[in-house]
């Protein structure tokens, strides 16, 4: 098996390619998410949703939207979304997230874009595509994802001309409809920042097939409300002392009923840490760093581990974060590609990354 190259196998920032609107765009891939094929009504009713969820009220988004109704008139399904001030920042080939149980998955496939409206910034959207399972990615019962993890690996062998006719065939074959999971977003446009998830759901209006909403983050433990006592702290507590040598090693799923529908950190100020006071005494001291790794695997501790807050930037580079994650997802996929089931631990894949305070 090649090494894995990051820049050809595992992630992507060249202008040649992200900006060109064959391959990808914000419009284009607004318009695969969407179901009428082109995203603007869709963009409309998410971007003022985030001035009404009950949980954080941000306007920006929502004034953004009254803008283009403007410039572009009242129809969304009319506007123009090529003109839009958003850029393409990275892709981003995830096999790390597989999941090697039988009914699993090959990991995921993103899209970052940034804002580079004056008013709407700094503001961050990740696209999530869902890799399927494909012919070669189970042997003898098991799931490997080897074809998958082969076929981004092969990559690293190609450059020029060839490697930019496979990526953008690979890049097609990821971002469809079908394969759409959900988005990312992490923003300032109003201090502290802060970091959601969006899923499809029915629409309450019944005018479009669905729309997309505000669950509980994944792997996002709600550190304010845990904090507080009361029957929820109780049970959660009691789930952490069941589960400790597992959060530990951050192999263990954190339950929905335990999540924050988003999280925000406000840039400068520590936030204020999980307390895990009333767990047994002999627990936290066989587990000293038990706390910490409960935190980590969230969005609020992964994306400030640097103090970057952003791990793709508007200008297409990455923080020292991400850097040390790359080299660690080039290490994984060349195991996985060699038809060995590595499993990544939530959270960083890094041997050794920086523990919350």
């Amino acid at each position: 098996m090649p090494s894995v190259v990051i820049e050809r196998s595992l992630f992507w920032s060249d202008g040649a390619l992200l900006d060109d609107p064959q391959v990808v765009s914000f419009a284009k891939v607004m318009a695969t998410v969407a179901p009428d094929g082109h995203g603007g009504k869709l963009l409309s009713a998410w971007f003022h949703r985030f001035a009404t969820t009950p949980h954080s009220e941000r306007a920006l988004p929502a004034q953004f939207i009254d803008q283009v109704v403007a410039a572009q008139g009242a129809d969304p399904s009319r506007w123009d979304l090529s003109t839009l001030p958003f850029k393409v920042t990275g892709l981003h080939s995830r096999m790390d997230l597989a999941d090697l149980s039988p009914q699993g998955h090959c990991g995921e496939f993103r899209v970052s874009v940034a804002s580079t409206d004056v008013t709407l910034q700094p503001f961050h959207v990740l696209f999530l595509f869902r890799q399927p399972l494909l012919p070669g990615d189970t042997h003898d019962g098991q799931v490997t994802c080897e074809q998958t993890a082969r076929a981004w690996a092969d990559l690293s062998t190609l450059d020029g001309a060839a490697l930019n006719e496979r990526l953008k065939l690979a890049f097609a074959q990821a971002m469809t409809r079908e394969r759409f999971l959900l988005l990312e977003t992490v923003e300032f446009t109003l201090a502290p920042w802060e970091w959601r998830q969006w899923v499809k759901a029915a629409d309450p209006s019944g005018q479009l097939p669905f729309v997309l909403e505000n669950p509980p983050l994944f792997q996002q433990v709600d550190v304010e409300g845990l904090n507080a006592p009361g029957p929820r702290r109780d049970e959660f507590l009691a789930w952490v002392e069941a589960n400790a040598d597992l959060l530990d090693a951050r192999r263990q799923a954190i339950p929905e009923r335990f999540r924050a529908p988003s999280v925000r950190v406000t840039q400068g100020i520590p936030r204020p840490p999980l307390s895990l006071d009333g767990l047994d005494a002999g627990t936290l001291a066989r587990l000293p760093d038990l706390r910490a790794n409960v935190e980590l695997v969230g969005c609020a501790a992964c994306h400030t581990a640097d103090a970057e807050f952003v791990q793709t930037k508007a200008d297409r580079t990455v923080s020292p974060f991400y850097e040390k994650e790359l080299k660690a997802r080039a290490t994984h996929l060349e195991a996985m590609a060699r038809g060995e089931r590595p499993v990544a631990p939530f959270g960083p894949l890094q041997q050794t990354p920086k523990l919350p305070p």
